[in-house]
């Protein structure tokens, strides 16, 4: 097999040595031919300067700041090889990635087991609780089974990302979405494309083994926006259970806001407790989980009406 490995990258500093470190390491399979692809995406931190630090990656320096999903078609149609396989920068892949994937022998092909620790940080508490429950009962996956096919009928429900993901040149090129937006949920809605246009089963496999360096510090609140945009974008563009209730709830706090202010700000303490109860499953996760909650709650609910502002206008 011949593989293009591509690492789309925005100011990636903080990670980046410890990414490209990592995929140095790899073990290739024999008869494998491999070529590494950074692309820089405008970075304006020193991004570029970590990248000329290893010669045998091809650097590929885009203008401006375009979006993770122009970075990646950039690099795709860059690959010389028939394969490619997306690794994020914030993604320490283990040294026998290539290993298993020619055991597994099978594409689209997705890590499964991210190394995921409930107690790094109190950001990560939520967002693991979180993941807990939406994606029931598969996540964490080790404790559900190596092998999770994700398919039409499990779409929805499965934990699912681009951060470490092997699949067919072509396959990837027929699934980017026409709309190339930064805060587009591209990672998504090019899996959805893969499983539903394609007609292909996504095997996420815990062989495949990453450790994923998540968000931290003054990071996550413009994260956590961004995160609002693009579930925005992609739960709440269509009518379903998420865009009604969004909308319901709408409508409620906007009332609540003219009419009653201080019973709006009742309900929302409340709703907070109610949530947090919901997600916490030991004593020493409520702290974290509402002072998270109270902070990054609003951000979230401010990125999705920015976005479906944004759609209303383009429309």
């Amino acid at each position: 097999m011949n593989v293009s490995i591509i690492i789309p990258v925005y100011n990636g500093e903080d990670t980046l040595k410890l990414c490209l470190d990592a995929v140095s390491t790899l073990k290739i399979p024999e008869g494998w031919n491999i070529e590494v692809l950074l692309v820089n995406d405008g970075s304006t931190d020193s991004t570029r300067e970590i990248a000329a630090e290893y010669p045998e990656v091809r650097v590929i320096n885009l203008d401006k700041n375009s979006g993770r999903i122009v970075a990646r078609k950039t690099g795709a149609e860059n690959a010389k090889y028939e394969n490619i396989l997306l690794i994020d920068s914030k993604i320490e892949v283990s040294s026998d990635n290539l290993l298993k994937a020619e055991q597994i022998n099978y594409t689209p092909l997705m890590a499964g087991e991210l190394n995921d620790h409930k107690y790094a940080s109190d950001y990560d508490t939520l967002m693991y609780l979180i993941r807990r429950k939406f994606y029931k009962p598969y996540f964490p996956q080790k404790e559900y089974s190596e092998q999770l096919w994700i398919g039409k009928t499990n779409f929805e429900r499965a934990p699912k990302g681009t951060g470490w993901l092997l699949l067919k040149k072509d396959v990837f090129l027929n699934s980017i979405p026409e709309i190339h937006e930064k805060d587009s949920s591209d990672d998504t809605a090019i899996l959805k494309n893969i499983v539903f246009d394609q007609d292909l089963r996504i095997l996420r496999h815990t062989g495949i083994s990453v450790k994923y360096h998540s968000r931290a510090g003054r990071n996550v609140i413009p994260w956590m926006n961004h995160r609002g945009k693009t579930f925005a974008d992609h739960y709440l563009s269509s009518l379903n259970l998420f865009s009604a209730a969004y909308f319901i709830l709408a409508v409620v706090v906007i009332f609540m806001f003219i009419s009653r202010p201080l019973t709006l700000m009742a309900s929302a303490a409340i709703l907070i407790l109610l949530t947090s109860v919901y997600l916490c499953e030991a004593k020493r996760d409520y702290k974290p989980v509402v002072k998270q909650l109270l902070i990054l709650g609003p951000v979230f609910i401010a990125g999705t009406i920015e976005k479906l502002f944004r759609k209303i206008v383009r429309k």
